[in-house]
């Protein structure tokens, strides 16, 4: 092993880990910038529109070509139960790496 060969293998680390933050920082970014969205996206779920959605989803008014994952109650779901998940590994992650 060279005598510094360790430094080169701590910048490599140290590069990864701001770089890596950096991403997150980003995405987090776009996931504040979205929340009124996600919202407005709750309040469709729950809505008398969607209702009547679904019901012209049953009598095929609306065309077979346009997704429409949204009117399924497992989409919307599946997005709030991956959305709970990621917020409790996100506190977890950051109580542990408070804790280090």
């Amino acid at each position: 092993m060279d005598k510094y060969e360790h430094i080169t293998k701590m910048e490599t680390i140290m590069n990864r880990q701001s770089e890596t933050l950096q991403e997150l920082n980003r995405l987090l970014d776009d996931l504040e910038a979205q929340q009124q969205d996600f919202h407005e996206l709750l309040r469709y779920y729950c809505s008398e529109q969607r209702w009547k959605d679904l019901d012209d989803d049953a009598r095929h008014l609306i065309p077979e070509t346009m997704p429409r994952g949204v009117l399924s109650e497992d989409g919307v779901d599946d997005l709030l139960c991956d959305r709970r998940e990621t917020i409790i590994r996100m506190l977890e992650m950051t109580v542990q790496m408070l804790k280090e």
